[in-house]
């Protein structure tokens, strides 16, 4: 469907989806759309609404949340599509000031400054830019968390 709002397109997609409704942390444009960085319950999401059609709005992907994994110092998702790519997430360890992602191509992407607890990295990649890991730090640079694929 065609929506005139982003957030219409949004809460629809919740709708359709039997999930939510979701409380909205962060809103962030992106060339073709907003990132709708959300938490619902025990779950965390960031839902995609594109423009289209010069003025409306239709639902994109993940509507669905992922669980929060308490027993990690954050939990974490990606996803791309085209060349716009998006890492988002919950922290759950109270001493994380920082959260790095590695791209497969070697560059590095930070964010410090927080939505509450939760974080949006997003990108858009011409060429292989793809999400190959993440680490976390705490105030003196020390690493609280890493996963880094090869």
């Amino acid at each position: 469907g065609l929506y005139f709002t982003p957030l219409g397109a949004h809460r629809d997609s919740e709708r359709t989806a039997h999930y939510g409704p979701s409380e909205i942390v962060h809103i962030e444009d992106f060339r073709k759309g907003k990132y709708i960085l959300c938490r619902y319950d025990k779950w965390f999401s960031c839902n995609t609404v594109k423009r289209t059609l010069f003025f409306f709005w239709r639902f994109g992907n993940q509507v669905h949340g992922m669980e929060n994994d308490l027993s990690e110092p954050l939990s974490y998702s990606w996803d791309g599509e085209g060349n716009f790519y998006k890492a988002y997430g919950i922290i759950n360890d109270k001493n994380i000031n920082k959260v790095e992602l590695i791209l497969s191509n070697g560059d590095r992407l930070a964010q410090e400054d927080f939505y509450g607890d939760m974080f949006l990295i997003p990108w858009q990649a011409d060429g292989p830019r793809s999400f190959s890991g993440i680490i976390a730090y705490d105030k003196n640079g020390d690493i609280i968390y890493e996963r880094v694929y090869k």
